[in-house]
């Protein structure tokens, strides 16, 4: 009757002893750059919710705009957890009448920042040589997590988004 009860969990020690744990898979989603120094803005804490920021000039060309409609369709993807996220156009001085008309017709539902300071800091969190459009994840409590290339944006993202709501209870 003991070997009944013990036996399966022998089993289970020696295996779990036995094999590397590079053979276990991980639950971790990272398809966009972890940034290793974790940056709090705390002009932007609150409202309890992820935050897609992009960082933006006074006008948006080709790429911008691709940039803004991937991370629009991510957030839609996203169905039921789409409120849990917001997405921010991040800024450091005002915006051309020509891009605000565009984000009033295309994108309703994107928040634009003047903040010199955090546009700053974000901009100093770019690697060095990226010439895309720079796009970071912010999550509830204002530390900004991760960096998404133009490549990164849509499904990678995607991926990343619904991981980190599901396992943190923040959003």
């Amino acid at each position: 009757m003991i070997a009944v009860a013990v036996l399966p969990f022998a089993i289970a020690i020696f295996l779990f002893t036995s094999f590397p744990n590079e053979e276990i898979p991980s639950q971790n989603v990272r398809e966009g750059l972890e940034l290793e120094q974790v940056t709090q803005i705390h002009s932007m804490v609150g409202g309890g919710k992820w935050r897609i920021l992009h960082l933006v000039g006074d006008s948006c060309e080709k790429e911008c705009r691709e940039a803004l409609f991937l991370t629009r369709q991510t957030r839609k993807a996203l169905s039921k957890n789409a409120a849990e996220v917001d997405r921010i156009a991040l800024t450091n001085k005002d915006l051309h009448p020509d891009f605000i008309e565009f984000l009033a017709q295309e994108h309703r539902i994107l928040y634009s920042v003047l903040d010199i300071e955090a546009f700053s800091i974000l901009s100093g969190l770019v690697p060095d040589g990226y010439r895309g459009h720079p796009v970071f994840l912010m999550d509830p409590l204002g530390k900004v997590l991760m960096f998404f290339s133009s490549d990164e944006l849509g499904k990678p993202l995607l991926k990343d988004l619904r991981y980190l709501l599901r396992v943190s209870r923040m959003g």
